[in-house]
């Protein structure tokens, strides 16, 4: 490998490099990327193994002209990982129905220099090539890499529900491929009535969808109102209609509500509230933060009803459109 060519791969893996530590940092905050983070390879996320590789790569290349086999060592990195990223794509294009710039950003570096080694391979095919099965056994081993790749991806790449750590704040059902996310903030008037309409359609929502209910928080004394809110999702998730309607009339009667005043609204409901951590508390936040960016929710009542397979998505805001009616018309539209 010359020296200007190898100097040019060296800076489009070390790009991967900075792109999957990026990636791992969740500075991304595309759908795309949101989605993309929840998968996982094998166990491993997808930021450990594309930094995996892009290193792994980056030391071949810096010995590829003093070890034997370092090129085609290289070689096959490019085949398995081509292969792989075909799964990457379908996996964005045809389940999450986003697109995560980091993880095409990756993508591109992989097939450009895969595409280049390509090239230099039928060029010195050109020059030298004979049939026999000295030049036939290397482009069958890559072609075989590259299909091992794509199979082990395909095989082991798996949505990680509610990891260690992770909160598990979706009700209804779990594998549909609808998602309801409902935004509302508990000192605004028309949550309140809205949640009327929520309430009646609920059974029904819980049946063929997965449902989150989203703090928005326009009101700033709706922060006291959140770990409350979110340990419910999290454990209660049976009473999760009553429970907010409990917390709803707490906050008719105060602003900042005490462990007794949550204590005794929730009694009737046989319930014991469970005490987040800081760390949990601020992560469903910043996720929370994340969901209102991605679905450009600024206000509040905002239902969105999306289909996480085609990408199809139904927003409806105010106790205008979020009515028992209409969110069963937005089910239907997106299925």
């Amino acid at each position: 490998m010359s020296k200007p060519y190898r100097l040019f791969v060296l800076v489009l893996l070390l790009g991967g490099v900075v792109i999957s530590i990026l990636s791992g940092t969740d500075i991304c905050t595309f759908g795309g990327c949101t989605e993309a983070h929840k998968y996982r390879l094998y166990g491993f996320s997808f930021p450990v193994v594309g930094l995996s590789f892009f290193v792994l790569a980056t030391l071949a290349v810096l010995v590829i002209n003093r070890i034997p086999y370092a090129p085609f060592l290289y070689n096959l990195l490019l085949a398995g990982a081509s292969g792989a990223e075909i799964n990457m794509i379908l996996l964005q294009k045809n389940v999450i129905g986003l697109w995560c710039p980091l993880c095409i950003a990756a993508a591109i570096i992989v097939y450009i220099l895969a595409a280049w080694q390509m090239g230099l391979y039928l060029i010195s095919c050109k020059e030298e090539f004979q049939m026999n099965l000295k030049y036939l056994g290397k482009p069958l081993l890559i072609c075989v890499t590259a299909m091992v790749g794509f199979i082990l991806t395909f095989s082991g790449m798996a949505k990680e529900e509610a990891s260690a750590g992770q909160l598990d704040l979706y009700t209804g059902k779990k594998d549909s491929k609808v998602e309801v996310y409902f935004f509302s903030d508990w000192f605004c008037p028309f949550c309140s009535k809205v949640e009327e309409a929520v309430e009646a359609v609920y059974p029904d929502l819980a049946k063929k969808t997965r449902i989150l209910f989203v703090d928005k928080v326009i009101h700033q004394e709706s922060l006291n109102f959140v770990p409350y809110h979110l340990s419910f999702e999290a454990y209660e998730k049976a009473k999760i209609m009553q429970l907010r309607k409990a917390l709803f009339a707490v906050a008719l009667k105060t602003k900042n509500p005490s462990y007794d005043d949550i204590n005794a609204a929730i009694a009737p409901l046989k319930v014991t509230y469970r005490q987040l951590n800081f760390l949990e508390v601020t992560q469903q936040m910043a996720h929370s933060q994340k969901l209102a960016e991605q679905f450009k929710v600024v206000s509040t009542p905002t239902m969105v009803v999306r289909n996480a397979k085609s990408g199809k998505t139904v927003t409806l805001v105010g106790n205008g459109q979020i009515t028992p009616a209409g969110i069963m018309k937005a089910l239907k539209d997106v299925e």
